[in-house]
């Protein structure tokens, strides 16, 4: 218990709290994909941003603002203690050119293999993966 408030509070004061997304949050909706998971959709709702992982149904919740280009997905199941950074890097043209996911606690366990993702952004016409 100490330890994970300890990795609390490092991370939370690391944080920007003046920082804004670079995009409209609509920007960043959209499906993406994985070559050896598949797809992974984000998609506005009456709150803000949703994640849903496509084959892990149990990987689905809300993307809260952090800083800057990164959101935390927090899951709808709780008891999966498994927060996770989601950071969004931009082309030149402002638009999205890939995300990445990291783990917010060290502590995770490692089979959620979310860290290992190199999502980029699907064409709305490619078929789900």
């Amino acid at each position: 218990m100490r330890r994970s408030i300890y990795y609390a509070c490092v991370l939370w004061t690391k944080r920007d709290t003046a920082s804004t997304p670079s995009l409209p949050l609509d920007a960043y909706a959209g499906r993406y994909r994985d070559p050896w998971y598949g797809d992974v959709v984000v998609e506005k709702t009456a709150d803000g941003l949703g994640i849903r992982f496509t084959h892990s149904p149990s990987l689905t919740g809300r993307l809260d603002h952090w800083q800057q280009d990164t959101f935390i997905a927090r899951w709808n199941d709780r008891s999966l203690l498994a927060d996770a950074y989601i950071t969004f890097a931009l082309k030149p043209d402002g638009s999205i050119d890939s995300a990445k996911m990291k783990a917010v606690s060290p502590q995770t366990d490692f089979s959620f293999d979310f860290h290992d993702l190199a999502l980029k952004p699907v064409a709305g016409n490619e078929p789900p993966y």
